[in-house]
């Protein structure tokens, strides 16, 4: 199968609503831009990047994948959600402290630097707390030397220094300033704003009556999968993989009927970061903050990346799929002749494996769930290697930019003895996502602790889409996988 790409004009979608025709492909960049090299500063190094990729893909592809390190063990800390919704990623640029670096662009003569307490305490305490790390208990920097009173007043002077994150920033620095919310007067009002642009805040869009605003954090409609399923498609890998050739359909019918609806605005590179009085939204606009009002919110924002739980989970260069596609799709990191590991199941861990492929990248696949028969001989007619029947155990650090993964038999304990090891470039985690539930829950929604995985789930929701009114009088209809785990579902690693 092989998709015509269409003209990219990013004029098409922002504050001006939806006109058509939409395009097959979407590219998240100028590919003239991507063309162009600057050269930044790190730590004292010249670095050659790509002008139209972020600071955190360009210290990756130039072999710097360890960008922060964790405050208490100093245990290394690199590109995590590449959303802006942690703080792995977090260096100081150009003077100013705490850059989220996922998102801040590459220009030429950029000067970036780790700031931690890793960075403060230097490498061989970092290695030494790394090393020491499960020998020292949890809360131990409030459990120990509280006594008598002066040796605590020491203990506590010695100790906060090395948990700082960040300096004042330098006086030259040129701050992203502070843009005060539209006043109460100027707020905008909608009959409906729907947050998440995917296929269900698409279909929720053209289904619905009245002024519609809808809302993501990606440049044009399809949410996070939409610009990987514009690649795989381009490249000829939908077909083989019945689950991605389903979701590309459903996702293409959503934009057109999306595209044909008349008095819907779509608004990308634009968040909703907080709930607040009864009906309000506030919404950060790349630097720009607003606020918007409307009677009928549709909570359609998906889910962020869970990587479970097992030894070395945080360690450089082991992602989730959400992150995956932005770093590939988004920033066009250069993953060609590279090896990835791909672990778990599902829409998700097909997506991961062909994008990379696509991309130029060797998957090796591990397959943990049930099922998706059809997918697998398209795996293995593409010659990709596949294992199945293994759980994963660890996974250990081979230096900046490899990873070494242990795995073994479903069934077996980790003390067996068997195990088969990989090494790789990079690891792709794809278990269930964690459900998104910030807003509705600052409006008023009941949440609860999910039974498996740790995530917030909207109660009563049980994976299905639910409409009710919140305190305020607010309707709240949520949807999609922010209405948590339903029907066939990716397998925990």
């Amino acid at each position: 199968m092989h998709t015509e790409l269409a003209a990219w004009d990013p004029g098409l979608y922002f504050r001006g609503g939806l006109s058509g025709p939409f395009p097959t492909v979407a590219p998240g960049k100028d590919a003239a831009l991507d063309q162009q090299l600057v050269k930044i500063r790190f730590e004292g190094r010249t670095l050659t990047c790509r002008a139209g990729t972020t600071v955190a893909a360009a210290l990756w592809e130039n072999g710097i994948r360890t960008l922060s390190h964790s405050p208490k063990y100093g245990r290394p800390r690199g590109l995590t959600c590449a959303r802006g919704h942690c703080t792995a990623c977090l260096m100081r640029v150009d003077g100013e402290p705490n850059v989220r670096t996922c998102e801040r662009q590459v220009r030429e003569g950029l000067e970036v630097l780790r700031q931690d307490s890793g960075a403060f305490y230097g490498p061989v305490m970092q290695k030494t707390l790394a090393a020491g790390s499960r020998l020292i208990p949890v809360g131990f920097y409030y459990k120990w030397f509280t006594r008598p009173p002066f040796v605590s007043r020491m203990f506590l002077r010695g100790i906060r220094p090395l948990t700082g994150i960040g300096r004042l920033p330098d006086a030259h620095a040129e701050l992203v300033p502070a843009v005060p919310a539209v006043p109460a007067a100027g707020l905008e009002r909608w009959d409906t704003v729907i947050v998440g642009g995917g296929a269900s805040g698409l279909e929720a869009a053209a289904a619905t009556e009245g002024s519609v605003l809808i809302l993501d954090d990606q440049e044009a409609p399809g949410g996070h999968r939409g610009l990987p399923l514009d690649m795989v498609a381009a490249a000829g890998l939908l077909e083989p993989f019945p689950v991605l050739a389903a979701s590309y359909r459903r996702l293409q019918a959503a934009r057109q009927a999306f595209a044909e609806r008349t008095g819907a605005t779509f608004r990308g590179r634009t968040k909703a970061i907080a709930g607040y009085r009864p009906r309000g939204l506030l919404l950060r606009e790349d630097d720009r903050l607003m606020t918007v009002e409307c009677g009928r919110l549709v909570w359609a924002a998906g889910a962020w990346d869970a990587l479970g739980l097992f030894p070395g989970n945080d360690l450089p260069g082991l992602i989730g799929p959400r992150a995956l596609y932005r770093i590939l799709a988004r920033d066009g990191l250069k993953a060609a002749g590279s090896r990835a590991l791909v672990v778990g199941s599902g829409r998700d861990f097909w997506l991961s494996a062909t994008l990379l492929a696509a991309a130029g990248a060797t998957p090796t696949l591990i397959l943990t769930g049930g099922g998706d028969q059809e997918e697998v001989a398209g795996a293995v007619a593409r010659k990709w290697s596949l294992h199945t029947g293994l759980i994963l155990g660890e996974i250990r650090s081979q230096g900046e930019t490899r990873l070494s993964a242990s795995f073994i038999p479903s069934g077996r304990s980790a003390r067996s003895g068997s195990h088969l090891d990989l090494e790789t470039d990079m690891v792709v985690v794809c278990a269930p996502g964690k459900p998104a539930y910030d807003i509705p829950y600052q409006l008023g929604r009941d949440y609860h602790l999910g039974a498996h995985g740790g995530h917030f789930l909207p109660t009563g929701c049980e994976g299905r889409a639910t409409t009710g009114q919140l305190p305020g009088g607010l309707m709240l209809e949520i949807r999609g996988e922010a209405a948590g785990p339903g029907g066939k579902q990716a397998s925990t690693p």
